[in-house]
């Protein structure tokens, strides 16, 4: 959706389906008019939290890469850790209190519009908005990772005895017992056929998840001290959009132990990465008419952090369909942390 506040705004193919369901919902009782209106508000209100979240953040200097939204609400993705436990509470409790915020607006032109005499299919769209955002921010609120309020209960935590990985595992425990809260809630009303599949839905998520917090917090521990720049590979390989894939290989020399090679412009500019095995994934019978610049993943598409940050910062922010991170300095490429370099040093604290 473009870039607002200067942050980029994705949606994810799986809001499309929950639109379409939950305009069907409420078409049967306001019509299509104002169910049209009431998904649209649904989905701003649910920017709205994510944006509250993405400019508290930059207010404590942690960027936002992206927020995106997807068929179970929205996630702003920040760039780094928060600096301080006072930040990370502000951070998480900055969403809650935009959606409580909306929620007091909705109501709010619903009573200076006369109460009984605002009445009709958009009045109820408005009183509707206010409720659901009252519950997203309620429920947002609820004490256990990965919710608003688990991020909440993590700063307490971390203000308290000092440790943010050991209060990340306690947030992270507290999730997983209200995600099997959640599900045994949602199972039971689905037994006595009150609905509760979308109560079950969203408590395995918050119970993956609250395991994915434990482990990271976990692993973030064992890797505590070390910095992008003790795992990068400096200087490496460039060649133009017109190489081959089979001349690469024939020059694999060329792509050192980072196994890789950066595709430049015309002008001599970085544009992406080929990585070695994407070489050897070609037939071999058509390596010489396939150009690297057919093969490349763009340099915005992979991961991208600076030689003095940590290693820690930087995992959240990985795409696992490609783990390499490319480092810059100064708005300058100066190396790569390849995905086999990178795996090589998690395994071992992952053990």
């Amino acid at each position: 959706m473009g870039t607002w506040l200067g942050i980029r705004v994705n949606v994810h193919w799986s809001v499309a389906v929950v639109a379409v369901f939950l305009g069907s919902s409420l078409a049967g009782a306001v019509g299509w008019t104002a169910a049209t209106i009431g998904v649209v508000g649904f989905l701003v209100s649910i920017l709205v939290h994510e944006f509250a979240h993405a400019l508290t953040a930059r207010h404590y200097d942690v960027e936002t890469e992206s927020i995106q939204l997807w068929a179970l609400g929205g996630i702003a993705r920040l760039k780094s850790e928060s600096p301080s436990a006072r930040a990370e509470g502000w951070i998480a409790a900055a969403g809650p209190l935009a959606s409580f915020g909306l929620a007091f607006v909705f109501a709010g032109v619903w009573w200076s519009a006369g109460a009984r005499e605002f009445d009709g299919p958009i009045a109820a769209i408005v009183v509707w908005l206010a409720i659901v955002n009252a519950i997203l921010a309620a429920f947002n609120l609820l004490p256990g990772a990965p919710l608003d309020g688990g991020r909440i209960v993590k700063a307490v935590r971390w203000s308290q005895h000092g440790s943010r990985y050991r209060a990340a595992r306690e947030a992270g425990r507290a999730g997983t017992a209200l995600a099997w809260l959640l599900t045994g809630v949602g199972f039971l009303m689905l037994v006595r056929s009150d609905g509760g599949l979308w109560m079950m839905v969203i408590g395995l998520f918050v119970l993956v998840n609250a395991q994915v917090e434990i482990r990271a917090a976990e692993l973030g521990e064992r890797l505590e001290g070390i910095t992008v720049g003790d795992l990068t590979w400096y200087g490496v390989a460039q060649a133009g959009p017109d190489m081959d894939a089979d001349s690469m290989l024939w020059q694999r020399a060329r792509l050192g132990n980072v196994g890789g090679v950066v595709v430049t412009d015309a002008t001599g500019g970085p544009q992406g990465l080929v990585l070695e095995d994407q070489l050897w994934n070609v037939p071999a019978e058509e390596r010489p008419w396939v150009l690297l610049s057919q093969l490349m993943v763009p340099l915005d598409g992979i991961t991208r952090a600076s030689p003095d940050e940590p290693i820690t910062s930087v995992l959240p922010r990985l795409d696992p369909r490609r783990p390499a991170v490319t480092v810059w300095r100064d708005e300058r490429m100066v190396g790569l942390i390849s995905p086999e370099r990178l795996l090589d040093r998690l395994r071992p604290a992952q053990r």
